[in-house]
């Protein structure tokens, strides 16, 4: 971790505390036995979510951030009880997810999760007083108050997340947000949409105590497993294109892994140029796939011959991106956007591209950024006759074509990005295991 990184969990830790000290923990003795055992119930619930967590990716780290349903038991205990109590028991279930769950390696990572968990709670409990929210029984349940609470609490909780992996990371706040926030915005669009879970809670609690409370764990379960089953069937088959496209390209040593590259440079083409995460995920994804076409047997032979091409094969090889973009078609899987990148990858800027000949902006974006990706990747790379270009002499090269071969617009930002040299570093950390997909 670098030391802005540090400093920024040191940060966090201080507002933390300073949440903590602001409150008046007399509240807590003051709770009735009925009151702590509906806290106790509503703080096993939220480790019962943490151990069901869903691990997300983050700048390209597995398992960086998490979604959880804990939010449920928390929301539930800011309606009903104090602020001390919903602080109190974000707190315990951090610690507890910590400790016997997660057993993590680092205190600062222990630091962090729970101090963010706090000031997430605490500002949502603010938030929900201010708009006029109250607790205790009978319960006076104020919408307005309760949305403002949950509202509250996901921006605060995604917001730190992002900033911590914005400034560990070197990396736009903004890119970031997209990548927690999740394709679509759906991560926020699930725990707003499952938040009046808490609401109902709270009224069971109302009229039934932990009975009632005990109640939400079956949604909690089904929201979980819908999550999870499409989380992990998006993951499976993006597992499942990876091993695909990494067997085909074993025909050839020497571009064995350039589709993962391809893929993971458009990523950041498409994210410099501000495009939203489905749009920046779809490209992605057209990337990795560009040359799916070569598993037809028909490109074997020609894929591993070492001498020059006769005019029949260039024509045959000329033929893969239609039958890449016939095959995805064929599949009803995958959208429109994905089938144009792979069919036009090789259409040039100036229109003596093929397979269709477009020219310029006629040429869909996707297909423009991986054209640019394609040939970047191949000009750093070793070839059998001929070793990998610099980086100056690849920047030097994508300026001169720009226009003909590629996208001006696209060079530039990639040129003013410095997105080169994060290309030619991603060749540069392989190791053999990540070539034959070990």
């Amino acid at each position: 971790m670098n030391k802005s990184a540090y400093n920024y969990v040191v940060l966090v830790s201080i507002a933390a505390g300073i949440v903590v000290l602001l409150h008046d923990w007399s509240a807590i003795p003051a709770m009735s036995r009925y009151d702590l055992a509906g806290l106790a119930a509503l703080i096993g619930l939220g480790i019962l979510s943490e151990a069901m967590a869903i691990y997300l990716t983050v700048e390209g780290v597995k398992g960086a951030a998490k979604s959880s349903m804990a939010f449920l038991p928390l929301l539930t205990c800011a309606v009903i009880f104090p602020p001390e109590a919903a602080i109190l028991a974000a707190a315990l279930i951090e610690l507890v997810t910590e400790a016997a769950l997660v057993r993590i390696r680092a205190a600062w990572k222990a630091f962090l999760n729970v101090s963010q968990s706090i000031i997430a709670i605490g500002f949502g409990a603010w938030i929900y007083q201010s708009l006029g929210g109250t607790h205790g029984t009978p319960l006076q349940f104020d919408f307005s108050a309760f949305f403002g609470l949950a509202i509250a609490f996901f921006t605060t909780n995604m917001l730190s997340v992002s900033a911590f992996f914005a400034v560990r990371n070197g990396s736009k706040f903004i890119s970031v947000v997209r990548q927690v926030v999740g394709p679509g915005a759906i991560n926020v669009v699930y725990g707003l949409l499952a938040s009046p879970i808490s609401m109902i809670a709270a009224l069971l609690y109302d009229k039934l105590y932990v009975g009632g409370i005990l109640l939400i764990i079956l949604p909690i379960v089904l929201i979980r497993y819908s999550y999870l089953s499409k989380i992990q069937l998006q993951q499976s088959n993006r597992d499942l294109l990876k091993v695909l496209i990494k067997t085909i390209e074993t025909r050839d040593p020497y571009t064995s892994g350039h589709s993962l590259r391809v893929s993971r440079l458009a990523r950041l083409i498409a994210v410099d140029l501000g495009f939203s995460a489905r749009r920046v995920e779809t490209i992605e994804t057209a990337a990795l796939l560009h040359d799916i076409g070569k598993i037809d047997s028909v490109y074997a032979e020609i894929i591993q011959k070492r001498d020059r091409l006769t005019d029949e094969e260039h024509r045959v090889i000329k033929t893969h991106a239609v039958k890449g973009a016939e095959l995805l078609q064929s599949l009803t899987s995958f959208p429109d956007d994905v089938i144009r990148g792979v069919r036009h990858h090789h259409e040039r800027y100036d229109g003596k591209g093929y397979p269709d000949g477009l020219m310029g902006k006629e040429i869909p974006i996707t297909a423009r950024i991986i054209m640019l990706c394609d040939s970047i990747d191949a000009m750093l790379s070793d070839r059998p006759y001929r070793s990998a270009m610099t980086v100056e002499q690849v920047a030097e090269e994508i300026q001169r074509c720009a226009g003909s071969q590629f996208d001006p617009d696209i060079v530039e930002v990639v040129l003013r990005k410095g997105t080169l040299a994060k290309a030619a570093a991603q060749i540069g950390e392989e190791s053999p295991l990540d070539l034959v997909g070990a």
